[in-house]
């Protein structure tokens, strides 16, 4: 999101990617944003496959207020499973999952608004810096994809 957000992206190879996110004035986002809205980040590519991540500053819903949640989102027309571990400042979590086609998988409560005071990159700016390093395990091969040897190559 132009403005709100600095990103970058590293590449070991065509199944790896750290993905990082700088967000600013995070902080006042915890506390004035409602429960649903997100930092969404530009769409991005492992593999043959597009993502993108939602960071929700207030929570994913009203059940999760007052928590950080984040989700990464598989935009493409097939499913595919990814070794993801997320980290704002020093709190992390890993997972190995399966996302089905333009869904989403993640942590609702990432992280709790008193834990996440401690995670600013300073006090003053109230800014986090995120990351994640997503690494493509599989994903499905469909009719009508772009390259449908790689995919074959990708699934061996």
């Amino acid at each position: 999101m132009p403005g709100m957000t600095y990103e970058w992206k590293l590449s070991s190879d065509d199944k790896t990617l750290i993905y990082g996110i700088r967000i600013f004035n995070f902080g006042h986002k915890m506390n004035t944003w409602r429960a649903g809205r997100e930092v969404r980040s530009m769409p991005f590519q492992v593999g043959e496959s597009e993502f993108s991540i939602d960071i929700f500053p207030n929570g994913n819903s009203k059940e999760n207020r007052g928590n950080i949640s984040v989700f990464v989102n598989n935009t493409n027309n097939w499913d595919v499973k990814l070794e993801i571990e997320f980290s704002i400042g020093t709190k992390s979590f890993e997972s190995v999952d399966e996302i089905e086609a333009n869904t989403s998988w993640g942590w609702p409560t990432f992280c709790d608004h008193d834990d996440a005071r401690n995670l600013f990159d300073d006090e003053q700016s109230r800014t986090i810096t995120t990351s994640a390093n997503i690494k493509l395990i599989w994903e499905e091969v469909t009719h009508g994809r772009k390259n449908m040897k790689a995919e074959v190559q990708l699934l061996n």
